[in-house]
Order: structure tokens, then sequence, then C-alpha cells
């Protein structure tokens, strides 16, 4: 997915992007941050645990704290226009 369908996912309402993943690479996750910085977006990781027929451990990623509240007050945020 390139950042143009991200861009448009953000004006859509998109509230973050998994930056911090196991199959992500120093390199990409500098460019996801950038790119979240500039869109507005949330940082959240994730170690993709699915079982154990995962080689990545759960927890080996995760998400920030600041970011994890910054997410539910967004989400909040939203709930609060609906009812409202």
């Amino acid at each position: 997915m390139g950042d143009a369908a991200v861009a448009a996912m953000a004006d859509a309402g998109l509230m973050g992007i998994e930056v911090d993943h196991p199959d992500h690479a120093p390199d990409e996750r500098a460019h996801l941050r950038g790119l979240a910085a500039d869109l507005d977006l949330i940082v959240t990781g994730s170690s993709d645990f699915h079982g154990t027929n995962k080689t990545t451990p759960i927890g080996a990623e995760t998400t920030d704290p600041a970011q994890f509240e910054a997410l539910i007050a967004r989400a909040n945020a939203g709930v609060d226009v609906l009812a409202g």
C-alpha cells in the first residue's frame, strides 16, 4: 500500500497506522513514523501473535502507552459526537 492510499484513508477517518511490527525493517518504521506524523496518525505496534504457530512471541512489539491513550481519546471523541 502506498503513501497516497494511506493519506486517502486518513482523509476518510483512519486514526492510526501499525508501525512497530516484527516484519517492518528499521527504514520502513522510520518512513511510517514520518508518514504518521505528516498525517496526524497514531502509531501502533503489534507482535501479530496468533497462537503457537508463530515464531514471534506475544508482546514482542507493543503500542506506546501515550499512543494507546491517544487512540482511546480519539475513539471516545467519535462516540461523543455520535451521542450528542
